[in-house]
């Protein structure tokens, strides 16, 4: 008896040690995706391994430990330092992380809760089905059943990850206060009603154990169906939340794509303005120069200079002082320019537009527009005693560069999520200029970088972007 003793021992110990390692592959399954995506491949792997080992080794010294701990706070504590590990080597949207630990916590139990409840409706026939049987028959059936048990829940705990990985979206996000809340209040529940469920099942098994086999039967399935109850709950809330993420950010694409035609439009009407000044004014040359000639012939020299000067400054009005090769962004620079110089600001500007490049002029646009607008507001935030903006633009190999350089002399602090400089702005109105540049940039297979350079002794921020030339 005592060796069949031992070997009960060793079967549960290998059935621990078997769920806990099938967790913990659950566990980095889980979270891979949601690592930082700028490491290399191998030091992704090794965080992975460190994060997985931790959780590993702090479940095995809480189930070897000599003293009594309840198993939900091992479990508690064992996702905890897996999730402290975890932000110490990737400390990068915690709060996202910390949505995944509580939910697989709650997952967890929810998943072994099913497992447990359902195989234990067999065992309460087994009395019946296999009295008279000797003890190394019932040995067997229990590592029979322990095998099936660990199986089973790793089955449906890697079913229900990928099921959820699914739901929400392999994919990095900055996740805020409220909607963390959100998404773990109903784990949250769930865990609190399973401990008072743990609470209650062990202080009436005595008196279940008197009750009639169908009583028994029945309130394993009714902690069976709340377990379902409350898995089918949190996968149904992280489904809504990511479907009311996905049209919060249609609706940011919208949004920038509506301004970006409300700038277009501008500039169309302000084109057109401005052909229709000059075509007015080349209609009425023919009286002007009849008017000049009149007035030399009478000698009227004084007021033929008079006529001459305001016929000049007519013609600088209507015409289009940039001249960078093309319509479009002609106007733009010619409007920016304007209200650069009527702000006090010196702008310098050596601009070309890249002909035969493949490259949209709209897309064009909306760098220029964005970008000088973010360096004027920059220079008024700043009140500099000389400020300047400088435009240039220039090729480097197979990449056209556009640099929008202002003097700036304060601190740039760049947003660790999406590598932005955090303004000013709040609400809506935040990162859509920087959001469509980069955009833009992305379509041709480029890129951009903002931050703080020091040029001729001055601080100054600068704005590259890299547009890919087409072959």
């Amino acid at each position: 008896m005592n060796e069949l003793n031992q070997y009960y021992e060793i079967s549960f110990r290998i059935y621990s040690l078997a769920t806990t390692l099938l967790t913990a592959y659950c566990y980095a399954f889980l979270f891979k995706p949601f690592l930082s995506d700028q490491s290399s491949c191998r030091l992704q792997k090794s965080r992975i391994w460190m994060v997985t080992a931790a959780y590993v080794c702090i479940m095995l010294f809480l189930q070897y430990m000599p003293y009594y701990i309840n198993v939900m706070l091992a479990y508690g504590i064992g996702i905890l330092g897996a999730f402290v590990v975890m932000c110490l080597l990737d400390p990068v949207c915690i709060s996202q992380k910390l949505f995944f630990s509580i939910s697989f916590f709650s997952l967890r139990w929810q998943v072994w809760r099913i497992v447990g409840q359902i195989t234990l409706i067999p065992s309460l026939f087994y009395v019946q089905f296999f009295a008279g049987k000797d003890d190394v028959f019932w040995l067997r059936l229990s590592i029979m059943d322990c095998v099936r048990d660990a199986l089973t829940g790793f089955l449906l705990m890697y079913v229900s990850v990928r099921f959820l990985l699914k739901v929400y979206g392999k994919k990095q996000e900055r996740m805020k206060i409220r909607e963390l809340l959100i998404l773990v209040i109903p784990s949250l529940s769930g865990i609190c009603a399973y401990a008072m469920i743990l609470f209650y099942y062990d202080s009436y098994t005595n008196t279940l154990g008197q009750a009639s086999l169908s009583v028994k039967i029945g309130y394993e399935m009714l902690i069976v169906i709340y377990a379902l109850i409350c898995y089918a709950t949190n996968l149904a809330i992280i489904w809504l939340f990511r479907q009311w993420k996905t049209e919060q950010e249609e609706d940011r694409q919208r949004e920038i794509f509506s301004r970006q035609m409300q700038d277009l439009e501008s500039h169309i009407t302000e084109a057109e303005r401005l052909y229709k000044d000059m075509r007015t004014l080349r209609h009425d040359m023919g009286n002007h120069l009849m008017t000049l000639k009149q007035l030399y012939t009478r000698g009227e020299y004084e007021e033929a200079e008079k006529y001459a000067d305001s016929l000049t400054c007519e013609m600088q009005r209507t015409s289009i002082g940039a001249r960078s090769g093309n319509p479009v962004t002609d106007v733009i620079l010619s409007e920016r320019k304007k209200e650069i110089e009527e702000k006090g600001i010196d702008f310098t500007c050596d601009f070309h537009y890249p002909a035969d490049s493949g490259i949209n002029a709209f897309d064009i646009s909306i760098v220029l527009n964005n970008g000088l607008s973010n360096a004027i507001e920059a220079i008024e935030r700043e009140n500099l005693p000389a400020p300047y903006i400088s435009l240039y633009s220039y090729h480097m190999k197979n990449m056209y560069v556009m640099e929008i350089a202002n003097s700036f002399t304060g601190d740039l602090e760049a947003d660790e999520w999406n590598g932005l400089p955090l303004t000013t702005k709040t609400g809506d109105e935040h990162g859509f200029g920087l959001s469509s540049i980069r955009q833009v940039a992305n379509k041709y297979l480029g890129d951009m970088e903002i931050g703080k350079e020091r040029y001729e002794q001055e601080e100054r921020c600068v704005l590259r972007v890299m547009l890919q030339i087409a072959d």
